[in-house]
């Protein structure tokens, strides 16, 4: 066998080698990143199962509103109150010895209270207001104080707690209600909104979850039907329910400081009708389409935000106008 032989044999023999190992690696690497994506895979799905059954557990078991949970302090429900009244009638022509003594009682007791006030012996003590109803999210307010509210849009999946950290607005960027690590985080109040005193925007920031989680499917408002068939935003705090309906629906972006435009992230309060008129005409101007609702110096209103990519930092608004404020709940205990 000639030098030239050999010496082509001998490439051809470490080729097919280096080919070996080279199928190799490639394969090993394959598996490697086979095994890391169903392992981060099966982290996610682990996350999002512990996130939900975190919210399952601070969600209330029943709507507060047309449950016995509902009625006030000392409120009688009608068929009570009817048997009551039944029980408390007598025969005609006769004496209700309970009655006269019941009332007997109640003279006293309100001779004693008006000397007691007259003599400024005692102080009385702030009247409850009977109308108030029990917190739903009671327990959730006083498990974390970080709790600034809670969201939900009815017809859809956004029904989560609101944070509100001005220590560290990013704290809870991502981490869930107990301060766990988890990639989809919580639904955020801006660091300048307020609800004590309350401001005129409130701005909430929500991650874009591809699971449809947090602010995963605010981008449906995109779409003129869908808007109309979820136009309300509801928002609980610690006093009472917030009630709004979307106003407009647009995409925008965080711009440079430098850059001279409309930033719908910088709207918090409006002291004068100037900077209401600023921000309410640049809402509607970018609005993808007529929400029908119209609004005016002194309304306010709360602004949904969620990462989108149509452009670099893009961002997609939901923008709702406060319809009813109602104070109805219950101090927390």
């Amino acid at each position: 066998m000639s030098y030239n032989v050999v010496k082509d044999y001998n490439k051809g023999w470490v080729w097919k080698s280096l080919k070996k190992v080279i199928a190799i690696i490639l394969a090993g690497i394959a598996a490697g990143c086979l095994i890391a994506a169903g392992v981060l895979i099966a982290e996610e799905v682990r996350q999002n199962k512990e996130s939900e059954e975190i919210w399952e557990e601070l969600r209330p078991s029943s709507v507060i509103e047309g449950t016995e949970a509902s009625k006030s302090p000392g409120s009688v429900d009608e068929h009570e109150k009817e048997a009551s009244t039944e029980s408390a009638q007598t025969q005609p022509g006769s004496t209700d010895s309970t009655s006269d003594t019941s009332q007997a009682a109640n003279e006293n007791q309100a001779s004693d209270s008006s000397s007691e006030q007259g003599s400024g012996a005692f102080e009385s003590e702030p009247a409850i207001d009977v109308n108030l109803v029990p917190n739903p999210y009671a327990d959730s307010f006083i498990k974390n104080e970080d709790m600034a509210g809670w969201l939900s849009v009815p017809g859809t999946n956004i029904d989560y707690p609101i944070m509100w950290t001005p220590r560290d607005e990013n704290y809870y960027l991502y981490r869930d209600f107990n301060g766990k690590d988890n990639k989809d985080g919580c639904l955020i109040l801006d660091t300048d909104s307020s609800l004590d005193p309350l401001t005129t925007n409130l701005i909430i920031h929500g991650h874009n979850m591809k699971s449809g989680a947090m602010f995963g499917n605010l981008t449906d408002y995109a779409n003129k039907t869908y808007c109309e068939n979820h136009k309300q935003v509801i928002l609980h705090t610690e006093s009472g329910k917030h009630t709004y309906e979307v106003i407009a629906v647009f995409r925008s972006q965080v711009y440079k400081k430098t850059d001279q435009v409309f930033k719908f992230y910088k709207f918090f309060q409006a002291d004068t009708e100037a900077e209401f008129n600023d921000f309410y005409d640049n809402i509607k101007k970018l609005s993808l389409y007529d929400t029908g609702v119209t609004a005016q110096f002194g309304d306010n209103f709360i602004t949904l935000s969620t990462c989108v990519y149509h452009v670099t930092n893009g961002r997609f608004v939901v923008v709702a106008k406060e319809v009813e404020n109602e104070n109805c709940y219950l101090p927390l205990e």
